[in-house]
């Protein structure tokens, strides 16, 4: 039997229309007046990725991503033309705007994606490397304060960690993917701090032993003694922020709940 979906989506009525005849990158899509009722599935979904291509692309202009000035302009001449032939045009075929938008997706990675990472983690990396010396400097204090040299040696290596653990999984970038890179003037920083702010409390958890671990026969909370240890603890830590952040939460809640032990 032939698929009647896939004739479905060529050649039907169009059920919007660019208000105003607005094809520039403001326009909108509204309803037709004399739409077929209910509006066809297909073509509602090509509005949501319409609309989802066109604010990335803006997103992107907005963050100067674009490495040719007139890629922008491009693009969204690109995503205009596939939401007339998905949703506008008299008779409209759903399936070549869904393929002209993947297109569009796959051309915006190609050109942009990569130099957006790495630039995003070359920021990364330079909030690393002032983690880094903060903790040198931490180490370097511990002559006044021989405690801190175990909290110095784990911030260093909370910051190695936390970067290879961002480079680690993401090489391969997506379009959704890809504004999570943008920020480059707070998230790096902020990240870092996090990181270097959680593995501090961690390292003060495991000296209190309110979070008791060991590997083989050494005993973790003693990690002061041991610059190598501190510094095996603060790259776990900085790879596994996530997990290690709900365990710290976790395990601060049971501290402070009234009866526990």
């Amino acid at each position: 039997m032939p698929d009647q979906s896939a004739h479905a989506a060529i050649g039907a009525e169009p059920a919007f229309e660019f208000e105003d005849n607005d094809r520039t990158e403001e326009f909108n899509l509204k309803p037709r007046d004399n739409r077929p009722a209910p509006i066809p599935e297909d073509q509602r979904k090509i509005t949501h990725e319409v609309y989802e291509a066109r604010n990335i692309l803006k997103l992107l202009k907005q963050q100067r991503a674009y490495r040719r000035n007139d890629a922008y302009k491009e693009f969204i001449d690109r995503v205009v033309q596939a939401a007339t032939v998905g949703c506008v045009a008299r008779h409209v075929d759903t399936k070549l705007a869904a393929e002209a938008l993947e297109q569009i997706r796959a051309d915006v990675v190609r050109r942009n994606g990569r130099p957006i990472m790495y630039r995003y983690l070359m920021y990364l990396a330079a909030w690393a490397l002032g983690g880094v010396v903060i903790g040198w400097l931490v180490v370097a204090g511990s002559k006044a304060w021989p405690g801190l040299a175990g909290y110095g040696w784990i911030m260093i290596g909370s910051m190695v960690g936390a970067w290879i653990s961002v480079a680690a999984g993401r090489w391969e970038i997506s379009f959704d993917g890809i504004q999570d890179f943008l920020d480059v003037r707070f998230e790096p920083f902020i990240r870092m701090l996090f990181v270097g702010l959680l593995t501090a409390v961690f390292a003060l958890f495991l000296q209190l032993k309110l979070i008791p671990l060991t590997i083989g026969d050494f005993d973790l909370s003693k990690f002061a003694d041991d610059p190598t240890w501190a510094l095996l603890i603060g790259v776990i830590a900085g790879i596994g922020e996530k997990g290690l952040s709900a365990r710290v939460v976790e395990r601060a809640r049971k501290v402070l709940t009234p009866g526990s032990s």
